[in-house]
């Protein structure tokens, strides 16, 4: 029954029709088993704007009747249309179909079709419709068992990989559910052809969304594929792929694959319900063992499984902060921009996991053997950063990292420290792009001293004249100190540094030796001077 609903009413049935006994196939033999879905009437030259797929058009000729030549390009017009075939009623108008219009026909495998001078065109309409109506009534019926089969599937909750199981024996043709993160769930016949497709094959899917058919490279061999966009209202959705691998894919194929894909969309919104309160428990686990509020390492283990992400024992691991250098988004905003995260963590197989704690995006890194050394842990922030700076959106942060806690009890140690190096360059005002505790060096201890009288005591020492002189003349001796030590006290590098003459340059050191009454050649006053410097920098 399914083969004959897939033959649908063809132009070859059209000669078991009495009205076409004697109609003559002139040209076109290749398209003869295209379907006919309805039949229009043409006695106008610009009908090429009506016509839709599926149709056979009729015409008396009259169009055509000063030049019937004009027949070629409009066969080649509808061919790239779609319509199904052309019947033209000769002798009236014209006594002959010309022979290019045949070799057009053949050549486009468009079926033309010469009418015998007596058909009446009402009575066709009615003959081949009837035909038509029983055969999508089928096509219907056929459809319905299809969609309630389907249904039954998940209803009875045998999950996605039996409903794709269904789908592909009912369509006869593989089928592969990607979801956003590219991974596939495939039909049994499908399982061995997604073993040959490289992984850049899928990302064509996502780029070219808005074609509903694509070229599948599996192998050596290029598969047709048909892509339906399941609707589940997620930011990127899943697709269905259908490969043609097996047998052609019929009217009734695309139908039943537009109520699978309506379907799916249902099934996978209620699974992304379950995932999203599977979610909320998970941040709240990761938010507890950040801020130590598990205190049994056993606990910690049957939570982490529970939440279905086994904590690994030669993994160790570290906190981090994004510290925003200006206004920081507010919570609701930080809670959008840590599930985008993990989505894109999860996307590029890079563990870290994100939340919000304490009104701050905070990230936990797991790191393995091979992120052992300071140069693998150095990739691993700077891939973080490749996804996570284009959704910063131009505000300018810093990832503010703690130290690695070696063991799964340690972690609250780690937030800890990320914390306190995310105050630390706040207050120090530090730029770096990624911040390490371990390397805070001497902004640690001033950090310890701001707001002390010894502090203050030392910046009016060493930094008193020179801020004064600034400030009254709106210089930049300060300035030029400070670049002239990250120079390494090379006056040419500085001017260059600077955009400045390198006389000018030599001129400030003078004015700044007489100022402070001290010699920058000497390697301990150099010492006070930077520290100075950079105490100054704390706010």
């Amino acid at each position: 029954m399914d083969d004959a609903i897939r033959e649908g009413f063809s132009v070859k049935a059209l000669f078991d029709v009495p009205h076409f006994k004697d109609a003559v196939l002139l040209g076109g033999s290749a398209g003869l088993d295209s379907l006919i879905s309805r039949i229009n009437v043409m006695e106008v030259p610009d009908v090429i704007d009506w016509v839709r797929p599926g149709e056979l058009l009729m015409t008396t000729g009259y169009p055509f009747k000063h030049d019937p030549g004009l027949l070629v390009p409009l066969i080649e017009q509808l061919a790239q249309k779609g319509v199904a075939a052309l019947g033209v009623k000769t002798k009236r108008f014209f006594d002959q179909i010309p022979e290019a219009a045949i070799e057009a026909a053949n050549r486009h495998g468009m079926p033309l079709i010469e009418l015998p001078p007596g058909t009446t065109f009402s009575d066709v309409v009615r003959e081949v419709m009837e035909r038509v109506l029983i055969s999508e009534s089928k096509d219907l019926s056929i459809l319905q068992g299809r969609v309630q089969g389907l249904s039954h599937v998940l209803l009875h909750g045998d999950g996605l990989p039996a409903f794709l199981t269904h789908l592909q024996a009912m369509i006869r043709n593989p089928v592969i559910l990607l979801d956003p993160h590219n991974q596939r769930t495939a039909s049994p016949d499908a399982e061995p052809l997604c073993r040959l497709v490289e992984e850049s094959e899928w990302n064509k899917f996502r780029t070219d969304q808005m074609l509903e058919t694509n070229v599948l490279q599996i192998g050596e061999r290029s598969v047709r594929v048909h892509v339906a966009a399941v609707p589940d209202g997620q930011f990127r959705s899943y697709l269905l792929l259908i490969l043609e691998d097996t047998t052609d894919y019929g009217t009734v194929d695309s139908l039943t694959v537009n109520w699978a894909g309506r379907l799916l969309g249902f099934e996978i919104s209620n699974m992304q319900a379950r995932k999203n309160i599977e979610v909320k428990y998970f941040d709240q686990f990761l938010q507890d063992w950040l801020a130590g509020r598990i205190v049994s390492v056993v606990d910690l283990r049957l939570r982490a499984e529970a939440c279905g992400w086994p904590l690994a024992d030669d993994a160790s691991y570290m906190a981090g902060i994004v510290s925003f250098r200006e206004r920081k988004p507010d919570v609701k905003a930080l809670q959008e921009l840590a599930k985008r995260l993990n989505w894109e963590s999860v996307t590029r197989r890079c563990e870290v996991k994100w939340t919000v704690l304490e009104g701050e995006l905070v990230a936990l890194f797991t790191l393995r053997g091979e992120d052992s050394g300071d140069e693998a842990r150095r990739q691993l922030t700077g891939s973080v950063w490749n996804f996570m700076r284009p959704m910063l959106q131009e505000k300018r942060a810093s990832l503010c990292l703690g130290r690695e806690a070696k063991s799964q009890g340690e972690v609250a140690g780690s937030y800890r420290d990320a914390k306190r190096t995310t105050d630390i360059r706040r207050v120090c005002q530090l730029k770096e792009e990624t911040v390490r505790y371990g390397e805070l060096g001497i902004y640690m201890l001033l950090y310890r001293l701001q707001g002390t009288e010894e502090l203050e005591e030392f910046k009016r020492l060493y930094l008193h004249p020179l801020l004064e002189l600034d400030r009254k003349q709106q210089g930049a001796l300060l300035n030029t100190l400070r670049t002239y030590f990250e120079c390494n006290c090379n006056a040419k590098e500085t001017a260059e540094q600077m955009f400045l003459h390198y006389n000018t340059i030599n001129y400030r050191l003078d004015r700044i030796k007489n100022e402070l009454g001290l010699r920058l050649d000497d390697p301990e006053t150099k010492l006070l001077l930077q520290l100075a410097i950079r105490s100054n920098d704390i706010q």
